[in-house]
């Protein structure tokens, strides 16, 4: 008889492994215990040794979906003992000085709790909180480790006799699930109108909301990690009054589709939209839309594509019986965060909305929807959220724990803990008030959860950035203090994501990072890694008339392109068009695009190029005018771009003969065909300078991070481009390659510094 204890250490808490873990001991005869600490999952095992190795190996293959085991380390191990337990048992939770434990996200409810939903005979018969240990709330529920029910907001829901009798029966998969419950003894929900007045409960409060929808009103329905604003996807109606209201007139609604082959009548889906679409993540998709879809225009003008979701929760499927295709998007005011208390979502929503769906489950941390972006057989996510956060990715080796504040647009932040590097959600624009305090909430909600406390900062160089202001605040006295460039923390993520530990050449492609010269970069060569960067080539530098006001307003980018590539005539039309009477005349566009701020930003060229085409002087959200421009393409060709050495060395693209080729161009040429030349002569160029740099450097690796490369379009085609040149593209899959990524480059950088 041998006795060993073990540490679990990974995805192993929320997610059904301590009943594995029991099953697994009784099909192997072996007695012990198993109980969550907050240092992982202790095991104690006795038995015949031979036993105890199968039963590790069957732990590691075959381990719950939602589980991950990092590392098994062993504590003890005693080769003839004496005295073993005549059971195996699960124990109370145990608290410990260092919490290393990793907290699972949501999960999309199973087929097993859907099919208890749809039996008229089974006691949670259309019930909308169905879970058990395969599903349903995790991070949004959780208060504070080990992870147990009274650490959670279930804790003010006293299990029924039946409820108990499941969470203590080793043989139910509902097995010291904590977020167990039945319409006895669980969360309620009811209907109420616009002002919170109750209208009905339980199943009277689906069928109100149902009508509702039916009718095409505009209805508040409350999920895993917040409110959703939902209305009839195929009515123009609500969603031009959901527009109105919400003060979002053109950004893209995402839609959520009763089931796949609902989803597939109104969108094209490639094998691996359909494995993002149907995982236990159920994240939205961006999908090209099928001609005659049935949906509304007004989901989303001027684009082609749309972000679709499967129904994750037991509520969205009672929802979606009788309603095909909902429009489904974050409840919030334009640029804020997720509203996710009842309260708050009456006071700020009601004006909004005919009504709402809600219950009496607490948010303890609301979380918005993920995004991914499929691309041929590759995916990306474009936000990384539900589903997903609070996963960790993992460090080479230990090293201090360092807080890294990340960017200040698609901001978040990202911490260092006992080799892990653990990313927080999407947060928002922290130029917007309530998104800074989302962001406080969100850090300091992590920083308990897991008892850090990080001893090193690390930022980005811009000196004003509030992400770095409220980090600062938050950790008043670190250590030590680093600042990290804009577009190095972006290759340094794409690397570490990917396991480089060598120098690569990055092709990083973005809006806007303050350059160590002062300038904003964002078309940028680098060559670097974790330690270090060169900047060895960029974009041509073009002016930004009105510095800031260029981002929304693209006309300013596409004067300053035309003027700067030797066609003032063409600048001058622009500024004197009918929408902008009176604006600029020659002398004042040369004076101001003279004194504009210099900038190699890849998104301004994109902007400029759209404003040039004729897809919008001025744009309502960030992004607009370059997924304009994408949407809009059609065909192929290749606009002549120019790649050069300057007498410093330094590898520089060149827009001016594409600009004159567009101008020149658009009188007898479709903008259709324009753009789609466009992005074949920018991903050509960057495959031309890509091979310069691989030349220079003798690296082969192409490093590809920053928000340019959500464009799908480009982002194929230079893929090839590289390919083609022989050179080994380097991509992100776990992260966002827009600046969501940037905390997690700046901790890489600093535990190498550190280290």
């Amino acid at each position: 008889m041998e006795k060993v204890r073990y540490l679990v250490g990974g995805v192993v808490q929320g997610v059904g492994f301590r009943p594995f873990c029991s099953r697994l001991a009784r099909d192997e005869g072996l007695t012990g215990f198993v109980r969550n600490t907050t240092s992982g999952v202790e095991l104690e095992l006795w038995g015949e040794p031979p036993r105890i190795s199968a039963f590790l190996r069957r732990l590691d293959r075959e381990c719950p979906t939602a589980a991950y085991v990092h590392a098994t380390t062993c504590l003890e191990r005693i080769e003839e003992a004496a005295g073993a337990p005549a059971s195996f048992e699960i124990l109370k939770s145990e608290t410990k000085s260092i919490r290393r434990v990793l907290i699972p996200p949501d999960i999309a409810t199973c087929d097993s709790c859907l099919k208890d939903m749809q039996d008229p005979d089974n006691r949670r018969y259309r019930y909308p909180f169905t879970n058990c240990t395969l599903c349903g709330p995790r991070f949004t529920i959780i208060r504070d480790l080990p992870y147990d029910r009274p650490m959670t907001t279930m804790s003010s829901f006293a299990m029924c006799r039946d409820c108990s009798a499941e969470y203590g029966d080793p043989s139910n998969r509902r097995y010291h699930a904590q977020p167990n419950a039945c319409p006895v003894c669980g969360p309620l929900l009811w209907a109420s109108d616009r002002d919170g007045g109750k209208l009905g409960e339980g199943e009277t409060a689906v069928r109100i909301a149902v009508h509702l929808l039916s009718e095409g009103g505009v209805l508040a329905v409350k999920g895993l990690g917040g409110f959703h604003l939902a209305c009839d996807a195929r009515l123009d109606a609500p969603i031009a009054a959901l527009r109105k209201r919400k003060r979002r007139p053109e950004r893209p609604f995402a839609i959520m589709a009763r089931d796949l082959a609902v989803a597939e009548k109104h969108v094209f889906l490639t094998d691996k939209g359909r494995d993002c679409l149907t995982s236990s993540r159920r994240p939205i998709v961006l999908c090209p839309e099928r001609q005659g879809s049935g949906l509304s225009p007004l989901l989303n003008p001027g684009m082609d594509s749309i972000g679709v979701m499967l129904p994750y929760t037991p509520l969205h499927h009672l929802l979606l019986e009788d309603l095909e295709v909902l429009v489904m998007t974050s409840a919030n005011l334009s640029e804020e965060p997720i509203i996710a208390d009842n309260d708050e979502a009456v006071r700020k929503m009601g004006p909004l909305v005919d009504g709402f769906l809600m219950h009496d489950r607490e948010i303890c941390m609301r979380v918005d929807d993920s995004v991914v972006s499929v691309a041929g057989n590759r995916s990306f996510y474009v936000r990384r959220a539900r589903g997903v956060v609070p996963q960790p990715l993992f460090l080479p080796g230990k090293g201090p724990s360092i807080l890294a504040a990340g960017g200040e647009m698609k901001s978040t932040f990202s911490v260092t803990h006992e080799g892990s590097v653990f990313p927080s959600q999407y947060l928002g624009d922290l130029k917007e008030m309530p998104a800074a305090d989302y962001y406080r909430e969100a850090l300091q909600h992590f920083l308990a959860l897991y008892a850090m406390k990080p001893e090193f900062l690390v930022h980005d160089l811009h000196p004003l950035y509030l992400s770095t202001r409220i980090c600062r605040e938050v950790l008043p006295v670190p250590q030590k203090d680093l600042a990290v460039q804009h577009h190095h923390a972006h290759l340094a993520a794409c690397l570490f994501e990917n396991g480089i530990d060598e120098p690569a050449i990055g092709l990083i492609l973005d809006g806007t990072g303050y350059g160590p010269d002062g300038t904003i970069w964002g078309g940028e060569i680098l060559w670097g890694d974790g330690n270090a960067f060169e900047r060895i080539g960029h974009l041509l530098p073009f002016s930004l008339p009105g510095g800031e006001r260029a981002i929304r307003e693209p006309w300013r980018s596409a004067c300053s392109l035309a003027f700067e590539s030797g066609c003032p005539d063409a600048a001058e039309r622009l500024a004197q068009r009918k929408n902008h009477p009176g604006r600029l005349d020659l002398d004042s566009l040369r004076l101001s695009v003279g004194a504009g701020v210099r900038t190699t930003s890849c998104g301004r060229l994109f902007d400029g190029v759209s404003a040039l085409l004729g897809f919008g002087d001025e744009v309502s959200y960030d992004g607009q005018a370059p997924m304009r421009l994408e949407a809009a393409a059609k065909g192929s060709g290749i606009l002549p771009f120019s790649v050069f050495n300057t007498t410093a060395g330094e590898i520089v693209l060149d827009w001016r003969p594409a600009i004159r080729e567009i101008i020149e161009r658009r009188p007898r040429e479709t903008a259709a065909s324009l753009s789609a030349s466009f992005h074949g002569g920018l991903a050509k160029a960057l495959g031309e300078a890509a091979a310069c740099a691989a030349e220079r450097t003798g690296s082969r690796q192409v490093a590809l991070s920053g928000g340019v490369w959500q464009n799908t379009r480009l982002f194929s085609l230079v893929i090839g481009e590289i390919k083609r040149r022989g050179l080994v593209p380097v991509v992100h899959s776990l992260l966002s390659p827009n600046d969501e990524c940037v905390s997690v480059g700046q901790a890489f950088v600093g535990h190498r510094t550190w280290k």
